[in-house]
């Protein structure tokens, strides 16, 4: 018999597809999803589902009531683009220029409209369960901490969320399959900003300068030895030197140089280690070669640990919906996400839903520019959330009473 969740999700798979290339074409940047915001919030109100908007500027947070008592499970997606040109030669390519949905942000936010409206217009699917399900659009993920402003200004109160579940689409797991993880599953990830300010001279007299190039190779060289030397091989971190700016004329030493960087941990206290290591290395190198150094280091999203009882009830709804040889482990990573701040707020966990298809050239990583989704993914998201909905509200204490994943 077909099972009533994959067959009312099945039956909106082209509304998926056209909503996500809608939203596709018209990408937008962190806190001005206006028009993506817009259609989310009618969307939502033409199925009958409470809305607040405004929350973090453009986030948009829906509540669907059984009308019976019961807990509140919360389902997050992001809403944001990026700023890079999409060369894909595709029908629903962005039009906007240096603008393009290349994180998948589009088919999060279609995933949770279409989860909304598979529970909106089936209320057979929720028979003799009681609670909420909150379907919580945020904006402003990529870099712009969306996920920790609309936490601040109530998304996950009034109800309060019990669990929230995210998913993330990626390119390394084939379509039909999702990983999942307990416990940590990616990085803090902090930013630094030098600046060597040295003595300027004409290259031909370089004795004449405090070359701040020069000081700028050994601090990059030497901040590979901050992980290699300072942290646990079981422990996880990365420092990389990203972007340098120096130079005026060819025959000129200059007087300054920047760098910045980022850094990457999961453990708490290896974050703030790295961090003090890495100052203390840069200011150290430049002392040496008679050069200042002005650091700054913002912080940035904190790691993100998966509850146990929430991978649980990802894990559930994947073998009933997917099947058990499609829930994979998940690939861990070094990336950072905003929806870190959820999950310090309630129990929560994210899962990797896979979206490649070799064949149909569907291979490209998340941020480039010409990254694509095998569109196949869309109701098979959909289905994994409307189905976890239904366990949880059917058995909340199973999921969560389980332990908590340590950081």
């Amino acid at each position: 018999m077909p099972h009533p969740v994959r067959e009312a999700v099945e039956a909106l798979g082209p509304w998926l597809s056209e909503t996500r290339r809608k939203i596709h074409m018209n990408p937008e940047l962190g806190f001005h999803e206006f028009e993506t915001s817009r259609l989310v919030s009618e969307s939502l109100e033409g199925w009958g589902i409470e809305v607040r908007n405004g929350l973090a500027k453009t986030g948009v947070v829906g509540l669907f009531r059984t009308g019976r008592p019961g807990p509140t499970i919360g389902i997050r997606a992001d809403m944001d683009a990026l700023s890079v040109q999409e060369e894909n030669n595709v029908p629903y390519k962005s039009r906007s220029d240096g603008k393009m949905h290349a994180c998948g942000h589009d088919a999060h936010t279609t995933m949770l409209l279409g989860t909304a409206r598979v529970l909106a217009e089936n209320p057979p699917l929720l028979d003799g369960v009681g609670g909420n399900v909150k379907f919580i659009f945020q904006p402003a993920e990529e870099g712009l901490a969306g996920g920790r402003a609309i936490v601040e200004e109530g998304a996950l109160d009034d109800p309060r969320v019990d669990l929230v579940l995210a998913g993330h689409v990626f390119p390394a797991l084939p379509v039909g399959t999702i990983g999942t993880h307990t416990g940590p599953m990616m990085a803090s990830g902090d930013k630094f900003f030098v600046t060597l300010r040295g003595r300027s001279s004409h290259a031909a007299y370089p004795h004449h300068s405090r070359d701040p190039i020069l000081t700028a190779g050994h601090i990059i060289t030497a901040l590979q030895g901050v992980v290699g030397r300072n942290v646990n091989p079981f422990d996880a971190a990365v420092v990389s030197v990203t972007q340098m700016e120096a130079g005026v004329a060819l025959n000129v030493i200059p007087e300054e140089v920047h760098l910045r960087g980022t850094i990457r941990t999961i453990s708490p206290e290896v974050r703030e280690m790295v961090k003090g290591r890495v100052e203390e290395t840069i200011r150290g190198v430049a002392a040496a070669f008679g050069v200042e150094a002005e650091i700054e280091m913002l912080t940035g999203y904190p790691s993100l640990s998966n509850h146990a009882g929430a991978t649980a009830l990802i894990e559930k709804a994947g073998r009933e919906m997917l099947g058990e040889e499609n829930v994979l482990p998940a690939p861990l990573g070094m990336g950072s996400e905003d929806f870190a701040y959820m999950v310090q707020k309630c129990p929560g966990a994210m899962f990797r839903l896979g979206i490649r298809n070799e064949e149909r050239g569907i291979v490209h990583g998340l941020h480039s520019n010409r990254f694509d989704l095998d569109e196949d993914a869309l109701p098979l998201g959909v289905s994994v959330f409307v189905q976890a909905v239904r366990a949880y509200l059917t058995d909340p204490q199973t999921f969560d009473s389980a332990a908590p994943a340590r950081s």
